[in-house]
């Protein structure tokens, strides 16, 4: 497709904190919508920033915008369309590490649903040491993803009842068997399960009752945003930790399944 200009937001908070990481954010809509200062990734990014962490939110080319990414989406088209975002993700890495400033050296590529997908994908698949970590709001990797020999840190937000990117190992968007559109992933949750069995660390976050909208609520709790600069500050000693929050009952490090029926969650 043609080449579109694409832009970004930068936050400097007055008082950052050098020694951490910045955060380069890739918004959701399902690579058809979205934009990078919608109200969730600004809240997230100004509650970040007021911690005295940098941050990036990217544009990136929408190569699904009028034509879906549902199941009648051919899977090599919707792989497609993640690895074209995931490039733009990694460009906008090596613009802001350009710059002639004493922004930090070291980044971590988060990303909300879609942009989550993409994220996923530049750190696993595509530019693993790139990254100092990677945080992933209800994403996933293609099936056959496979833990590369070097894999960044990872913390998975995930909604234990999401149907439309699974948290486990599913079919994308509960498509049948026989559409062309059956895409299966690892989600957030099954990914982690991956690195950790790999000698990897990764940090979860479930939610037990949550859909696919955690990918948009996780981000503006506060729980979540502690949760998540704490593990932010405790990169270099890679530890591995469980978070489930089970209609408001918050349990660290207790690895049970969620008790409660997802019938009625979206």
């Amino acid at each position: 497709m043609d080449s579109v200009p694409l832009s970004l937001d930068i936050r400097i908070p007055s008082r950052y904190n050098p020694t951490l990481p910045g955060l380069i954010f890739i918004h959701g809509g399902g690579f058809s919508a979205g934009t990078r200062n919608a109200e969730p990734v600004q809240s997230f990014l100004d509650s970040m920033a007021s911690r005295g962490v940098i941050s990036a939110s990217i544009s990136y080319a929408l190569t699904r915008k009028g034509r879906g990414f549902g199941c009648q989406v051919p899977v090599e088209e919707k792989r497609e369309a993640v690895r074209h975002a995931g490039e733009d993700l990694i460009d906008a890495l090596h613009w802001i590490q350009s710059q002639d400033n004493k922004w930090p050296s070291d980044w971590i590529a988060v990303g909300s649903s879609a942009g989550a997908e993409a994220a996923l994908w530049s750190g696993y698949l595509s530019a693993p040491q790139a990254w100092s970590g990677i945080v992933s709001f209800s994403g996933a990797l293609d099936g056959q993803a496979k833990v590369p020999q070097y894999a960044p840190p990872l913390f998975a937000i995930h909604g234990a009842c999401d149907r439309v990117v699974p948290s486990g190992r599913s079919i994308h968007r509960q498509c049948r068997n026989d559409d062309v559109g059956a895409w299966e992933l690892c989600g957030g949750l099954c990914w982690a399960d991956s690195l950790r069995a790999a000698g990897f660390s990764a940090t979860t976050w479930t939610e037990c009752t949550g859909g696919h909208g955690v990918c948009n609520s996780a981000m503006m709790d506060k729980r979540v945003q502690d949760a998540l600069f704490e593990w932010m500050t405790l990169l270099p000693e890679g530890k591995n930790e469980c978070w489930s929050n089970t209609q408001g009952t918050l349990a660290r490090n207790v690895r049970t399944k969620c008790p409660q029926p997802c019938d009625s969650i979206d």
